[in-house]
């Protein structure tokens, strides 16, 4: 299942700023073990900084809603440090025009 999510971060007054870099580091490294043929329940597609922001927003294809909270509560780097402003499960586009072309019948 794609899942949309969009996090900031949250760490003014509790880490430093070469803290933070240390674990955005790692965080880069986490979602590079995530990318391309593995097999992980969450497979990063896509990552975007938001530019001059505090966010970050990624697509990832999960499993299930359980392990999206795995990997964003108990694995990622950052954890600590995130605020997940927005997470949303996505449909493919073209599965939903058939749906339309169908009249939504199964």
């Amino acid at each position: 299942m794609l899942f949309y999510v969009q996090m900031k971060w949250n760490y003014q007054g509790r880490i430093s700023q070469d803290g933070l870099w240390a674990l955005e580091s790692k965080e880069g490294d986490h979602a590079d073990s995530q990318r391309g043929e593995n097999s992980d329940s969450v497979k990063v597609i896509n990552i975007f900084k938001v530019a001059s922001q505090h966010r970050v927003i990624a697509i990832v294809n999960v499993d299930s809603a359980d392990e999206l909270d795995r990997n964003s509560m108990g694995r990622l780097p950052m954890k600590e440090y995130l605020e997940f402003e927005a997470v949303w499960p996505l449909r493919d586009y073209d599965s939903f025009i058939q749906d339309v072309k169908n009249g939504f019948k199964g």
